[in-house]
């Protein structure tokens, strides 16, 4: 599938690290918005078809989570990716996280670490 055609949604309440993820994703080839809450994300969802959607999973208003959930139910249509970013080891996160989430990123996020998640996608 041609990069440059896909929709890259990310989820995170730090601004400085929501532009710069972007900043990233575009220099990767990929259209990306960001948004800065659970609320947010689930507008832009409903609004928009994303092929991969980064979420920061801990939110102000939600949980990581929850957000998949409602996320994944807004987008079944054309499924998207789910990616869970979080600060902590995967193996932290528990077996829930693991299953509710396609990929697994961890802050700080590195183009080494970013580039094998968006050619799966």
């Amino acid at each position: 599938m041609d990069k440059q055609a896909q929709q890259a949604l990310i989820v995170e309440d730090y601004q400085a690290a929501a532009e710069t993820f972007k900043e990233l994703l575009e220099m990767l080839g990929f259209q990306a918005d960001y948004v800065m809450s659970g609320a947010d994300a689930v507008h832009a969802v409903s609004m928009r078809d994303y092929d991969a959607v980064f979420i920061d999973l801990n939110l102000p208003d939600t949980s990581g989570l929850t957000l998949v959930r409602q996320l994944r139910a807004l987008s079944a249509e054309k499924p998207s990716k789910f990616v869970a970013v979080s600060g902590f080891a995967k193996n932290d996160l528990g077996k829930e996280a693991c299953e509710l989430f396609d990929f697994y990123l961890e802050k700080p996020i590195d183009i080494a670490s970013l580039e094998p998640i968006l050619q799966s996608i």
